[in-house]
């Protein structure tokens, strides 16, 4: 059985294109809307806030920055709102909101530009799918990319992953092009754009893969011998390879511990029990025959074709990453692949059953069983931590630099600092610093590993307020039946052991999506 033909793209193609860019992109709007992200906190991650203060760094620096030293500037920030990522994650996600933010420094923006994303994933898949699916299947995948749940929980936090889809996918068109008509221009545009994945989340490495599988499927042996397929490697090496090895050093300390074997192993085992909550049972169940159309293992013999297989080559890089790299397990590290596992869910019904109603059927039932869990999608939930930053900053200070102390487990902590810097009008310099209890009142690396307390009595802790000048302590208290920090036992002890220094002056409730009921956040202030 051979493929549909693919076709230049038509006028009324792109006007379908343009319609589904504008529906799924005011869609995913819509849902944040309805899903309380326009409310909430930014902490439902422990990586978000860390995202939402980078990219307000780099707005500020580019508003404000410009001529200064970069580090400078940066550590400046840090010393701030210590809730700054860069170097544990790479610029190009930062640089991207950096720029969104210029106009308005608020996280509503951020969201928006997660929206603007998803459009731009939907449009992309629609296009690429098109050249290897009827026009209707391929609309269906890029419908079905921004509706799985692994899609649209991402739409609710500001992180890098939709962006490096986005990059992922265009990487991949580039390279086809370059297997069409091999030449400098379109291996420097793919090399260009994977150096940007790469440079967007390390996992973009994922794209090394997609050249090597596709030369070894398609027997092109004969690129080997072409100058433009080496340089398509020049990009990667020039503009990713100096930050992968400045920034070496810091993500190993994200690197967990465990054996690669064991990892994997443990991989295999989460990724596996989230792979239907992340696309949905049916459309896993469905990828699975597509996949073996792809892969020629049935009898619908497909011709050769650079698109599938390129798309293969970014499957195999990410399941690759995903099981050997060792920077823990979240189904979000799906998200690359998202085009890939919608397009092989409607390729049963295309290439097997396209000439009967059976096969239309199908793909609009798989896409509906999608779309319909949407109204299950989790409420955003996180309240209490801005509440309790803008009830404190409404009381007036006495004038230079006021130092603020948070304890928290990282979601908490990054809340707080996050609605801080988003609050205050002039963040650098900021006549406000803000002070984490998990890096100043123990010692951890960066995974929380070889936790120790670095404060032994009541006594040396109150001195260290004293001594840093701490006016304000926020303690997200630990749930009651769950064991708190040793740094947090010792913080509360001590300040309600000095009502005559210490006064708590509010508590403020906290809500959190899968907390059901966490513990109140009190607000300690230091007395005249």
């Amino acid at each position: 059985m051979s493929d549909p033909d693919p076709s230049p793209v038509s006028l009324l193609s792109r006007y379908r294109a343009g319609i589904l860019f504008l529906g799924v992109t005011l869609g995913i709007l819509l849902i944040q809307s309805l899903t309380g992200v326009w409310t909430s906190d930014i902490g439902a991650d422990p990586d978000e806030p860390a995202h939402a203060v980078t990219s307000l760094m780099v707005r500020d620096y580019l508003a404000k920055g410009l001529g200064q030293s970069p580090l400078t500037f940066a550590q400046q920030y840090y010393e701030a709102f210590p809730k700054v990522a860069l170097g544990h994650y790479p610029p190009g996600y930062y640089a991207m909101a950096g720029l969104v933010l210029l106009p308005w420094p608020q996280p509503p923006v951020l969201f928006m530009l997660q929206a603007v994303f998803t459009g731009l994933l939907a449009l992309q898949v629609y296009f690429i799918g098109r050249r290897i699916l009827r026009d209707f299947s391929a609309m269906a995948a890029a419908i079905l990319s921004a509706a799985f749940p692994v899609t649209l929980k991402l739409t609710q936090l500001v992180m890098a992953d939709l962006m490096l889809a986005c990059l992922c996918l265009l990487a991949v068109q580039f390279w086809v092009r370059f297997l069409e008509k091999p030449n400098f221009r379109w291996a420097l545009l793919f090399g260009g754009t994977a150096a940007a994945a790469i440079l967007t989340k390390g996992s973009g490495l994922a794209l090394a893969l997609v050249p090597a599988v596709t030369v070894l499927a398609l027997h092109r042996w004969d690129l080997l011998k072409k100058p433009a397929f080496w340089a398509a490697g020049l990009p990667v090496g020039l503009l990713a390879g100096p930050w992968m090895l400045y920034s070496s050093k810091i993500t190993k300390e994200g690197m967990v511990s465990s054996g690669v074997m064991d990892f994997a192993l443990g991989a295999v085992t989460y990724y596996g029990s989230v792979l239907s909550t992340s696309f949905g049972f049916v459309t896993v169940m469905m990828a699975v025959p597509g996949l073996a159309l792809w892969l020629e293992l049935t009898k619908f013999k497909l011709r050769p074709d650079a698109r599938r297989t390129a798309l293969l080559g970014l499957l195999v890089g990410t399941v690759l990453i995903m099981l050997f790299i060792p920077t823990g397990y979240s189904s979000r590290y799906f998200m690359p692949v998202v085009p890939v596992v919608a397009l092989l869910a409607v390729s049963f019904f295309d290439f097997t059953l396209s000439k009967t109603p059976l096969g239309r059927f199908g793909i609009i039932s798989l896409v509906l069983l999608v779309v319909f869990q949407v109204p299950y999608l989790l409420v955003k939930n996180v309240h209490g931590f801005r509440s309790a930053i803008m009830q404190a900053l409404e009381k007036p200070t006495s004038g230079g630099i006021t130092h603020w102390l948070v304890c928290a487990d990282p979601r908490g902590e990054g809340a707080l600092i996050a609605s801080a810097a988003f609050a205050l009008h002039s963040r650098s310099p900021s006549s406000l610093q803000m002070h984490r209890a998990s890096k100043e009142l123990a010692a951890t690396d960066w995974l929380g590993r070889d936790y120790k307390p670095t404060f032994d009595s009541p006594e040396a802790l109150l001195a260290y307020l004293d001594q840093t000048a701490i006016s304000h302590v926020f303690v997200h208290v630990t749930t009651e039946g769950e064991s708190p920090s040793a740094h947090e036992e010792l913080l509360l002890k001590a300040l309600r052991s000095q009502p005559s220094r210490w006064t708590l002056e509010s508590s403020v409730a906290i809500t959190r999506p899968y907390q059901l009921a966490p513990g109140p956040l009190e607000v300690y202030v230091r007395k005249p």
